[in-house]
């Protein structure tokens, strides 16, 4: 199938990550445009023309725009994803996908990007010491998130929905990894279920987590 596929991103950003995960694993033909965070280059022109959320990720496919990450993710695994794996079509195992990732907005990505940027962005960018009140606070919430990720989204299961991955995976490993690169110690569950994610992806995996590790060992070091 021949694509126009257009991913803007930052690896640092772990929505673009998912997203690029996604098109390398499904081996759609597409092109990714790089937006440095960290420069601001997602507030100045050419980039700010696409969008008025002045955002990352960014999807464009022809003439569609698609702002929003998660929306993005469902798109691309329905139109381009031939074996059906990663956006499942039947309905009962779609509401489950469906489900984690309008939940993970408020818990995983909430807490794990509060740890991440209070802990090693803020400080980064402003020169200022970590904000080790509002790292206390997410790394509880995120022990929370962990428990109940374990207990409900995955239970028994390797997957959230059964013994395969799908998008809603990809975005929680994405998550995960993004307090993990700052120094939180996820719980083992967590770690084995990153594990697993890994071995699906492949080398990919490690390749664009690596962008965010590094980073956090700079600013940490």
């Amino acid at each position: 199938m021949t694509s126009t596929l257009t991913l803007f991103v930052d690896h640092l950003s772990q929505p673009c990550r998912a997203l690029s995960l996604l098109c390398r694993t499904i081996k759609v033909q597409h092109h990714e445009k790089y937006v440095q965070l960290i420069k601001g280059e997602h507030l100045r022109q050419p980039f700010a023309e696409l969008t008025p959320f002045r955002k990352i990720p960014v999807v464009q496919d022809g003439n569609l725009l698609i702002l929003e990450s998660c929306a993005a993710l469902r798109y691309i695994a329905d139109k381009y994803d031939t074996s059906n794996q990663w956006y499942p079509k039947p309905p009962s195992v779609r509401a489950k996908v469906d489900e984690y990732l309008d939940w993970q907005h408020t818990n995983t990505r909430a807490h794990g990007v509060g740890y991440f940027t209070n802990k090693v962005l803020f400080p980064f960018l402003k020169k200022t010491p970590p904000d080790l009140k509002a790292i206390s606070e997410h790394s509880k919430e995120l022990d929370r998130v962990e428990k109940q990720f374990t207990s409900y989204f995955l239970g028994p299961r390797p997957f959230i929905t059964g013994d395969s991955p799908t998008i809603a995976d990809l975005v929680a490993a994405c998550e995960f990894e993004q307090p993990l690169a700052g120094g939180h110690q996820l719980s083992p569950p967590v770690m084995e279920f990153l594990g697993r994610v890994k071995s699906v992806i492949g080398p990919e995996y490690e390749d664009l987590h690596n962008v965010v590790r590094k980073f956090a060992n700079k600013v940490l070091s």
